[in-house]
């Protein structure tokens, strides 16, 4: 089966094309979050390079965030538009297990993402499962969840700018930044496609988790 894949949810995104469990191809684009300048342009780039033809994808996946509000109407209009165009299946993948699959970690995993306005989106993960939905949480607030753990890695964007979570001590980091991959994506929506399931074209929409603005 292959599975075009779409990540916007934050600052660097971008595509990737997989069959079963090989990653045909994947581009990212570092775009600050414009990525309606750049998802078609690397959509031909990718097909060209992996020599596949747009008509032999046999099902679309979609990173739902939560994330950039801009970058995810993006993303996800993008997605959808291929799914209608090519009559191919559509599943969403929450951006925060992109974050946290293939990440080989026994203990716990809290996934950060900077949420603006001082805020951060965090999402629990062990034995690669998530602990629950994704909260939208203060700095404090996180600090005092991860105060009781024994041992905790630290994935994200947000690592850099909340500098305080680097001063637990039981606190690990991995020495280069995680974001939502589009090849992990692509894993994680070929695993759902794989089932039978689909998400319905025009009720699917992203995990905000704060109210987006107009």
């Amino acid at each position: 089966m292959k599975v075009l894949a779409v990540e916007t949810s934050t600052e660097i995104g971008g595509i990737a094309l997989a069959e079963d469990e090989v990653l045909l191809g994947e581009i990212t684009l570092y775009l600050q979050g414009k990525f309606s300048e750049g998802l078609v342009g690397a959509l031909k780039w990718l097909l060209e390079a992996t020599s596949v033809q747009l008509d032999e994808i046999e099902g679309i996946a979609v990173g739902l965030g939560p994330g950039s509000f801009t970058g995810l109407r993006v993303g996800l209009a993008f997605a959808k538009g291929l799914a209608f165009s090519l009559k191919k299946p559509l599943v969403g993948v929450p951006s925060m297990d992109a974050m946290a699959f293939g990440i080989e970690k026994k203990g716990l995993i809290c996934c950060l993402l900077d949420a603006k306005k001082g805020e951060l989106y965090v999402g629990l993960f062990k034995d690669g499962k998530p602990l629950g939905p994704v909260a939208l949480l203060k700095p404090k607030e996180v600090l005092e969840l991860l105060k009781g753990e024994k041992e905790v890695l630290l994935l994200g964007n947000a690592l850099n700018r909340f500098k305080e979570f680097l001063e637990l001590p039981q606190v690990q980091t991995l020495p280069f930044k995680v974001y939502p991959r589009p090849e992990a994506v692509a894993f994680l929506g070929m695993k759902k496609l794989k089932k039978g399931e689909k998400d319905d074209l025009y009720s699917l929409s992203p995990l905000y988790i704060r109210p987006s603005e107009p």
